[in-house]
């Protein structure tokens, strides 16, 4: 046993539903669960070093094993709690049989070090636990004291507040309300202008928790108030009401490490959306212009200093846009790791051949009577690794799911070759028969 040891633990499911002030009902509650359940594989590349997987049952031993070899390393030690509430380390703290085996596969290691989504009571409850059992735990969020640095950072009502503290931080002019007659005012305010607005709840899940208020062709925002109705996250108050700024394509993020140093780690990506969810995320040398990378890293460190100040630890984000103005805007702060962790991970792994990372989490399957991973997904990457490329399936328990998807992620040179990869292995996977493996790998032929 090494003396330090890795605990990868993806509570991304907690981390969502830890919301005191958003009162879910079941069916929201059963929704971001499955959401955030289908998102946890990603984490088998968070960490290239010694480690112990603790992962939600239904994850694909078959796709477990499959993914280590092809990335060249064996397959790690996976703790799996009983699935009581879908939250994963609450689940593990009920489960004497799953804390039982977490603690003989971490048995041995003088430190065992977190490396998680991101903070929450229960992830302090975890290490108390083994703590109290002679483990020597390292933390890869803040301190229980600073803790409260991590929600409100983690709220969009801190990027208001940033932008009267930090020099460059924008973001877009808006309006905070505690109502909703201020908001109906608000709205009104900024369409009735002309314009369009962006309403936010103070948390949201993938652009959950945003909408765009226009006014129709009969003067009103009908469709606005219908689109409030059903979206969950907008269950309290205060909501932030800002101008929608006219922008290109993919939007600029930078991912920071917070640590002791007073130096940042900074990664550079741009992210792919669909109106306001997130798509996809590309990341790796030359993705983001020299000059942007440059400003994105002034704003990058004029927060990290910040967050430091205030005993944040671990990783977060800035997403950004650019505006059609030049003018380079922050939408919000993720207070957490990120969907880039799984990329920048594999591009510290593969740098020297293939340093340009492409991901999609949730492309659409559709295999007439349902997919399997085995059946339908192993041919066609069995295949790509087959001839030396580097990409992989990161969301396969997705594949059961009322809409079925596919997480593809792919190491190439540069981000055209990967996201071409990845539309060509999709594309294989819905494409092929459902028991022909040979016409999945004819499919994929022309990948590399």
């Amino acid at each position: 046993m090494p003396e330090t040891i890795d605990l990868v633990i993806p509570n991304i499911v907690e981390f969502n539903l830890k919301r005191t002030l958003l009162n879910f009902d079941p069916g929201v509650e059963h929704d971001l669960v499955g959401h955030g359940t289908g998102l946890t594989d990603q984490c088998v590349f968070w960490s290239a070093e010694n480690r112990v997987l603790v992962l939600p049952a239904g994850y694909s031993p078959e796709w477990l094993a499959d993914v280590h070899a092809g990335l060249g390393v064996p397959v790690p030690p996976v703790v799996t709690p009983a699935a009581r509430t879908g939250r994963l380390v609450h689940d593990l703290l009920n489960d004497d049989r799953a804390l039982a085996a977490l603690h003989t596969a971490t048995g041995g290691a003088g430190t065992v070090r977190f490396v998680s989504f991101g903070a929450s009571p229960e992830l302090y409850a975890l290490a108390a636990l083994l703590r109290s059992r002679g483990r020597d735990v390292r933390l890869d969020v803040a301190d229980p004291e600073h803790y409260w640095a991590c929600e409100y950072l983690e709220s969009k009502l801190s990027c208001v507040d940033l932008a009267s503290h930090l020099p460059g931080f924008r973001v877009p002019r808006g309006i905070s309300v505690a109502s909703w007659e201020q908001l109906e005012g608000a709205v009104t305010a900024i369409v009735g202008s002309g314009g369009r607005a962006v309403v936010k709840s103070m948390y949201g899940v993938g652009g959950y928790g945003s909408a765009v208020a226009r006014q129709e062709a009969d003067g009103t925002v009908r469709r606005f108030w219908q689109s409030l109705r059903r979206e969950p996250f907008f269950g309290t108050f205060p909501l932030t009401v800002q101008e929608y700024v006219e922008h290109g394509g993919d939007c600029p993020a930078v991912d920071v490490l917070v640590g002791d140093d007073e130096e940042p780690r900074m990664e550079f990506s741009t992210l792919g959306v669909e109106g306001l969810r997130y798509r996809s995320l590309v990341m790796g040398p030359g993705v983001v212009d020299a000059g942007l990378e440059k400003r994105l890293g002034a704003l990058g460190t004029a927060v990290h200093t910040y967050a430091r100040s205030l005993g944040y630890r671990g990783w977060l984000t800035v997403d950004c846009l650019l505006g059609l103005d030049d003018e380079l805007y922050v939408t919000e702060i993720n207070a957490r790791r990120s969907g880039a962790m799984h990329t920048i991970s594999l591009a510290d792994r593969w740098a020297d051949d293939d340093p340009v990372v492409y991901t999609h989490d949730a492309l659409p399957v559709r295999v007439p009577g349902g997919a399997s991973y085995t059946r339908h997904v192993r041919p066609v990457f069995e295949d790509l690794w087959g001839r030396g490329v580097r990409a992989y399936p990161s969301t396969v328990r997705a594949l059961t799911g009322h809409r079925p998807t596919l997480g593809i992620v792919v190491c190439a040179g540069s981000a055209a070759e990967a996201e071409r990869i990845a539309d060509e292995a999709h594309r294989a996977v819905n494409a092929a028969p459902a028991d022909d493996a040979a016409a999945l790998s004819r499919a994929t032929a022309g990948s590399r």
